[in-house]
């Protein structure tokens, strides 16, 4: 596997929230900031591979080796980012930018060593959860902040990874098991919330990315957006 391959691999695996789910090549064009004919490209590529089902309307969803293979590379990632902040003290905004570059260096024997150093942390330093040795994705109840009731309070399970979202969220002190508490849904998704005595306004596109204490809906199942 190509770095490349292995870094669509693990968008396909983070935007499908680790399930089944149908993922859209829109969607993986945004996330890796790349232009729709190489997304295709790619994904002829791992296709032919035995790693993807892929249609071009339809969307690419992870066969069992596929996934199989996204969810060590995703534990590699998530585990370099907690020994990046839990050994080395690297500043959070930076983590996810490093990590995709450590990751790529980092084997199966490794990333064992290095779960057994920290502890078995069960979430990367954003909040999400790390995939299990075998390949198995914990599971927690969260939902999105969008999807908070005005007036209620809740305790932020996860955050976006990308460095300007948490430059910002760090300068709100809205992180991984802070109490935020929704005053007013906004025009066009923004909403005002309320977070260590301070009120700010959300952007819907960041609130989207804020994992929630709270019960999912069958309809849709979330565990973050980015690698």
């Amino acid at each position: 596997m190509t770095p490349a391959e292995e870094e669509y691999l693990e968008a396909i695996f983070t935007r499908a929230d680790g399930s089944g789910a149908t993922v859209k090549t829109s969607e993986l064009a945004k996330q890796l900031r790349v232009k729709a004919p190489s997304v295709v490209q790619m994904l002829d590529k791992l296709k032919r591979k035995g790693l993807i089902v892929y249609k071009f309307r339809a969307g690419v969803n992870l066969t069992k080796k596929g996934r199989e293979l996204a969810a060590k590379i995703v534990r590699r990632h998530k585990l370099a980012e907690r020994l990046l902040v839990d050994v080395f003290g690297e500043e959070l905004h930076k983590v996810h930018d490093d990590a995709c570059k450590l990751e790529h260096a980092i084997d199966d024997e490794l990333a064992d060593k290095i779960e057994k150093t920290l502890g078995k942390s069960s979430t990367c330093p954003h909040g999400r959860p790390i995939p299990t040795a075998n390949g198995r994705m914990p599971r927690t109840d969260s939902i999105e902040l969008l999807d908070v009731g005005e007036g209620r309070e809740c305790t932020v399970i996860t955050i976006p990874e990308e460095r300007e979202a948490v430059q910002r969220l760090i300068s709100l002190n809205i992180l991984p098991k802070s109490k935020i508490k929704v005053v007013e849904k906004l025009p066009r998704g923004a909403m005002l919330v309320q977070c260590s005595g301070m009120q700010v306004a959300l952007s819907r596109g960041v609130a989207s990315q804020i994992l929630v204490s709270g019960r999912r809906r069958r309809a849709r199942r979330r565990w973050g957006r980015g690698s």
